[in-house]
């Protein structure tokens, strides 16, 4: 008797137990292996077919059935021909040409599966990038001749907001163009930020005004820092940040006391802006102009406004940290401190 676990390992193999046509392959093996005596010798075909129909009774299975699933166990390592080149050849099974077909079989399950996943993971790659906005402006376009423009679209999940403020904020953004970004918590940016942030950066290096206006509170949540971003990673952001300023490129991360009535947003100029309604679970909405210019107008008042009372990354000072609720000790503030250090713009309290 087999056990489930086996079945399960064979079936992950293509080799199926049971009566059905799929388990051919299987059965005549057994009936192989069972034929032969305790001292396994090799068998003529003549003697495997005979076993064959005595342990399938009424059944009609003919000489050539056998000869091809037989066929089908040699290529497979299962059974061993004896005398290949004579003219009666002659067949051993047992447990170690068993155990070297289903290595061979394995070896080539393996290599088919990693083939498929080659191929998957670029599906689903490409799956994952498209943006289903402007996949419904082009089929409608496409079916219509009319090119019909979103104005809201709602967002669900992480993934899906880097996907939509990339493809209608950072990747469209020209010289000239500010992007605002206000964060009230890190919270919703943190899984998978170290591979985003470098968005950032692109675009900045068009040209592209961006602007990161973060509460200074956000930065006390230091063990979901330390959770989601190794040091190196922090260093690096933080770093890469440093040397964009020093290099001249638009871009500036400026901390403040925390302004109330607002949004945790991005926005392309005053033309479109993705905010967060929730962070767990993360959902947002995406907007243009045309679907409500006020909403738009007041969020980016309101964050320039508050754009010229704060302070810049690079001007944070550990009595400033201190002040704001934040340990010297703290994962953040340590990490600032040797970034200052080894960039030679520390900073003194």
């Amino acid at each position: 008797m087999i056990d489930e676990k086996t079945k399960a390992a064979l079936r992950s193999l293509g080799l199926v137990m049971g009566s059905s046509v799929d388990s051919r392959t299987l059965n005549l093996l057994g009936a192989v292996l069972r034929v032969q005596e305790d001292s396994p010798e090799p068998l003529p075909f003549k003697r495997i077919y005979e076993f064959t129909m005595k342990d399938n009774p009424g059944s009609s299975l003919t000489k050539a059935w056998v000869q091809r699933v037989l066929k089908s166990l040699v290529d497979n390592g299962l059974i061993r021909v004896e005398s290949e080149h004579a003219y009666r050849k002659m067949y051993l099974a047992d447990v170690s040409t068993v155990m070297t077909g289903l290595e061979k079989i394995k070896s080539e399950t393996i290599q088919k599966l990693n083939s498929q996943r080659s191929v998957l993971t670029q599906q689903l790659d490409f799956v994952t990038s498209m943006d289903c906005g402007s996949l419904a402006e082009n089929l409608v376009e496409g079916l219509t001749g009319d090119r019909q423009k979103l104005s809201s679209r709602f967002i669900k999940g992480m993934d899906e907001f880097y996907r939509v403020t990339n493809s209608t904020i950072f990747e469209v953004a020209k010289e000239g163009d500010i992007i605002r970004c206000s964060v009230m918590t890190f919270a919703p940016y943190l899984q998978g930020a170290t591979e985003r942030v470098d968005r950032i950066f692109v675009a900045a290096a068009r040209g592209v005004e961006v602007r990161y206006s973060v509460t200074i509170r956000s930065l006390i949540q230091d063990d979901s820092i330390r959770s989601e971003i190794t040091p190196e990673a922090l260093t690096g952001s933080i770093a890469a940040f440093i040397d964009c300023r020093r290099e001249g490129l638009p871009v500036d991360i400026r901390f403040n006391d925390g302004p109330k009535n607002t949004y945790q947003f991005m926005s392309l100029n005053n033309d479109s802006m993705a905010f967060m309604i929730s962070d767990n679970p993360m959902t947002a909405a995406w907007i243009t102009r045309a679907f409500n210019p006020d909403l738009i107008d007041n969020a980016m008042t309101n964050f320039d406004s508050q754009w010229e009372k704060s302070i810049s990354l690079t001007d944070l000072s550990p009595e400033y940290l201190k002040k704001s609720g934040i340990s010297p000790d703290s994962y953040i503030a340590k990490t600032l401190a040797d970034v200052f250090r080894t960039r030679g713009t520390e900073k003194e309290p």
